[in-house]
């Protein structure tokens, strides 16, 4: 599933590429794909996209300040940009048509179908969006944020930093990575940190997104990719790999169908110093 970082790249890629552009025509092959009714996606034809942001694992399309469409990938999704003469496949959910003469498509190629998309007239106000929790990339994100989120909470770490509503963005994959550098368990729980533990959990949170979206962005250069590039992560994935930090193979713990990773030294009972790495 994308996360804050790969759904930054994105936007960052597709923005100089429609931004500006006019649609001209929407297909929606996947009639459940708009939470808002199907034919909500009228509202776009003839409007021109003013910016792409990104909220949590949402990206929002701003077609004026009362159009906007929200797109959730989910597990699946991933969208694709580049002539309208390309044949759509049947993967093809959503389909819009630029004026430019280039389409910018939602492909989702396995079941379930879990994409969601949303076409609202107040985006932070929409269900999707409005009970998100703090953006971690942001000013608000602040040591202090982070201490009144945790406080009076009995919860993993893993948990805590995967819950959308107090921190919207990190998923499964970071926040593994997360806990890796602050050198945290993902199954310590929430009320036993330090003070000093609590200060590294929050730098390692901005410390791994912003680097997990530099290495993304250094090997798509500008394409656009159609599944997670996870190959420089350190822990995530890497079941029975020896860790780079010290060499103990990393663990895996399965509970609901959600796998996490760590490396059983480094995340230790003892404090240790953080890792810093780019």
């Amino acid at each position: 599933m994308p996360e804050l970082p790969d759904l930054e790249v994105v936007r960052d890629i597709l923005s100089p590429r429609i931004v500006g552009q006019a649609v001209r025509g929407v297909e929606v092959n996947r009639p459940d794909l708009l939470r808002t009714g199907e034919g909500s996606a009228s509202l776009l034809v003839g409007k021109e996209l003013h910016a792409i942001g990104r909220r949590g694992k949402y990206l929002l399309f701003s077609f004026g300040p009362e159009v906007h469409l929200l797109v959730h990938l989910m597990r699946w999704g991933w969208l694709w940009h580049g002539p309208h003469g390309y044949t759509p496949t049947t993967a093809t959910q959503l389909r819009l048509m630029f004026d430019d003469g280039s389409d910018l498509r939602l492909i989702e190629a396995r079941s379930p179908y879990l994409a969601a998309a949303w076409v609202v007239p107040d985006p932070q106000a929409a269900q999707p969006l409005r009970d998100l929790g703090v953006e971690p990339l942001s000013a608000e994100f602040t040591p202090e944020v982070l201490r009144h989120l945790i406080a009076g909470k009995r919860r993993p770490l893993k948990r805590f930093l995967t819950d959308q509503s107090l921190i919207a963005g990190i998923g499964n994959a970071y926040a593994d990575e997360i806990l890796f550098r602050a050198r945290l368990s993902p199954i310590r729980y929430t009320h036993t940190l330090t003070e000093d533990e609590l200060d590294r959990l929050w730098h390692a949170i901005e410390e791994t997104l912003r680097w997990a979206i530099r290495e993304i962005r250094a090997r798509v250069g500008d394409a656009l990719f159609d599944r997670e590039v996870r190959d420089f992560l350190f822990v995530h994935g890497k079941k029975g790999d020896p860790c780079r930090e010290c060499g103990t193979p990393i663990a895996e713990i399965l509970f609901e169908d959600e796998r996490t990773n760590y490396c059983p030294r480094c995340q230790g009972p003892r404090v240790a110093p953080p890792l810093r790495r780019g």
